[in-house]
This record gives structure tokens, C-alpha cells and sequence, in this order.
């Protein structure tokens, strides 16, 4: 993955950001970037005006359009990212992100071995090529489910702040409320209603009225692929490869979802270890949305590291090893069309099956091996 990662840079480097195709890297950081340009010119409202949007993209884009779908409580982080120039600010954000989920991992891991091989973990590379905030999320999921059981107020501020991506954290209130944890969702409330108040605040009714209208439009970019279904990772956009209408597709992806959210709520009220419980959580976070990327399966490195860590203190259950192997080299097939020089419209999705995977695995575990669902003391469960 380094070597591949070391040609992109080299292509990229060559071409004075551009790669042979005239792709920019780190593309998807211009719709951050420009977002800022608009915010900072007092026309907070234009960003949701696609058209506006993108006549300042092209500034730096040679084709295509990075379309601007958060709410404006994206907006707050995004505010300070045009006060220096594109490259310098990319490189800040990007740089920031990464160490705070560099720190994050480090807090779980608490092994120098163990932090290299998660940081070799493909979707690590993907969200810096892309130029997405995937470290940010997953920091944030990572910090609130990581504390939920020992600062529970703290971890549902933090929890909250996902109101910046809320379709990544859809089980969170979910397995809240299944496990009773009335202080953490009430905090998650709190941090979330009071980043909605501040976006208004600074940006304006006009900004959220824009936002609603301009979401209409994100509904019929994903339902036609307009990012592309290979891009996706979700089982909504699974179906969709395979040749079923949106229609089917929506079905069988809130069929399932609704089995997650089952399994979840079921497997959550049952006697099973911290590690094993937060895991679930992200896990079911991926597979509830159907808007998930190939870079936002970065989140998946927090189960990978969570259950490293709780299998390396009691012990790998049969199979464990291979499950986190698969986990940890399926994002490969995202790029093997690249390394074989195939269209990457021939690419294939692993995200919704891996995190399926997984999950089961881990639900499995919790039910038929009690004896691996004594946690630490400091780590046991504060429902609240």
C-alpha cells in the first residue's frame, strides 16, 4: 500500500498537483476549500448554490464538479481553511486530522507494532489522496465511544459533534438507548443542538433554508450514481452494481438496516465486553447509512484496533486472526483495477460486506464465548 501510495505522490508531484488525467489531488478538499472562500466573502448562503459553488472551483479543478451536501454545521469547521492558499491548506487540514487519529489509535494500541499496522490500513491512504475529513470522523466516533463508559457527559458532547456528518453516526442514538445511556444521549443532544444554533449564527437562516433545498439534489445524486456506485461502499450501492433499480435497492438496503439495528439493540443488552460493544456501534454505523465512501471505511480501523487490542489481553478466539486480516486487506480491491491498469469504474465494493462480516463475527463471539466478556474495571459499562 506504501509503494502504491509513494507512485501516486510521485504522479501527482510530476504534474504540479495533477495527475495524467487532470485529476487534482486531493480533489474533494476543493469543496471544502471553496466553501471557506464563500463563507469568509459573506456569501455563507452561495454555497449551496451548485452553480456559484462551482465557478470557484474551477479555479483549481480541470473537470468535474465536488458538490457541497453537509449541513452548515460543516461549515464552522471549514470556515478558517481559505485564510492561506489551497495547497497550504490542505496540507494543514489534512496534516491535523491525521495526527489527531494518529493519537487517537495510539491511545487504544498502546504498541509501536500495532500503530504501524493500522496506520498501513488502505482507507488511511484513500482519505488523503481524496482529501476528505474521515480523520476527523473517525476521531470523533472513536474519542465518544471510547469514553462513553468512564466520562459519559464528555463522551456525548463529543458524540455530538457528528452532526457535522450525522449520516456516519445513525446507530450511535440507537445503542444509546438500547443500553441506557440517558446522560451520553442527553449531552449528544446538547453538543448538537448547540452547533445547529451556532451555524445559524454565524452563517445565517438563509445558509440552512439553501441546505434543505440543495439536499433534494443529494438524494438524486446518490440514487444515480453520480459519484459513482463503485465509489460507494454501502449495500444500497452494492445492489445497484448488481443491476437493481433504486427503488429495489433502497428496499433491500432499509431491510437490512433494520436487521443492523435489531442485531445491535439485541446484542447490546446482553453481558459482552467494551471492546466488543464499540465496536458493534461503528460497525453498524457503516452499514445503516447508505451514503458511505471508500475513504469514510477509515472508521473501520477503530474495531480493528479496539478488538487487537482486547484479543492480544484475553486471548484470539478461533478465527479472529483471518477475520481482522480480511478486514484490515479487503480495501486492496478498491485499487486493484488501479494496479492492474483497468478503468476505476471497474473497481469493487467491499465496505457493506466486510463491515457485515465483521459485525457478525463480533455478535457471535458475544453470545457463544461469555468468557471473553470480562472487561477491566476502569472499562466497564456506566449506564446512565
Amino acid at each position: 500500500m506504501v509503494i502504491i501510495f509513494a507512485r501516486f505522490i510521485l504522479i501527482y508531484y510530476r504534474g504540479g498537483g495533477y495527475d495524467e488525467d487532470g485529476n487534482l489531488f486531493g480533489a474533494d478538499f476543493t469543496t471544502f476549500w471553496t466553501a471557506s472562500l464563500q463563507v469568509l466573502s459573506g456569501h455563507a448562503a452561495e454555497v449551496y448554490v451548485p452553480e456559484l459553488h462551482h465557478a470557484i472551483e474551477q479555479q483549481y479543478l480541470r473537470s468535474g464538479y465536488e458538490a457541497f451536501f453537509y449541513p452548515p454545521t460543516m461549515l464552522i469547521v471549514c470556515l478558517p481553511l481559505a485564510i492561506v492558499p489551497y495547497f497550504a491548506s490542505y496540507i494543514a487540514f489534512l496534516g491535523t486530522t491525521a495526527a489527531l487519529f494518529v493519537a487517537s489509535i495510539w491511545r487504544i494500541l498502546q504498541s509501536p507494532r500495532s500503530l504501524i499496522a493500522i496506520l498501513a490500513y488502505p482507507p488511511v491512504y484513500f482519505n488523503i489522496v481524496a482529501g476528505q475529513n474521515a480523520f476527523l470522523t473517525t476521531v470523533i466516533l472513536g474519542c465518544g465511544l471510547g469514553i462513553m463508559n468512564r466520562r459519559p457527559g464528555l463522551a456525548g458532547a463529543i458524540l455530538g459533534l457528528m452532526v457535522i456528518k450525522p449520516h456516519l453516526s445513525l446507530a450511535v442514538p440507537i445503542a444509546l438507548i438500547a443500553t441506557g445511556r440517558w446522560r451520553t444521549l442527553a449531552w449528544a443532544g446538547i453538543s448538537s443542538a448547540l452547533l445547529v444554533v451556532l451555524s445559524y449564527l454565524i452563517f445565517g437562516l438563509d445558509t440552512w433554508l439553501n441546505f434543505l433545498d440543495v439536499s433534494r439534489s443529494a438524494r438524486q445524486t446518490l440514487e444515480n450514481g453520480d459519484v459513482g456506485f463503485w465509489r460507494l461502499q454501502s449495500i444500497f450501492a452494492t445492489m445497484r452494481l448488481l443491476g437493481a433499480s433504486a427503488s429495489t435497492a433502497f428496499l433491500i438496503h432499509g431491510l437490512a438496516a433494520l436487521g443492523v439495528v435489531g442485531a445491535v439493540v439485541w446484542t447490546l443488552r446482553q453481558k459482552i465486553d467494551a471492546a466488543a460493544e464499540r465496536s458493534i456501534i461503528a460497525l453498524a454505523c457503516l452499514l445503516i447509512t447508505p451514503f458511505s465512501l471508500f475513504y469514510d471505511m477509515l472508521i473501520m480501523a477503530l474495531p480493528l484496533a479496539w478488538m487487537l487490542r482486547e484479543w492480544q489481553r484475553t486471548g484470539f478466539p478461533a478465527w479472529s486472526r483471518a477475520v481482522l486480516s480480511l478486514a484490515f486487506l479487503a480495501p486492496m480491491v478498491f485499487y486493484l483495477p488501479v494496479i492492474y491498469g483497468f478503468h476505476v469504474g471497474t473497481s469493487l465494493p467491499y465496505g457493506a460486506t466486510i463491515a457485515a462480516l465483521f459485525g457478525w463475527f463480533l455478535v457471535r463471539e458475544a453470545i457463544t464465548a461469555p468468557d471473553h466478556a470480562s472487561a477491566p474495571p476502569s472499562d466497564t459499562k456506566a449506564r446512565r
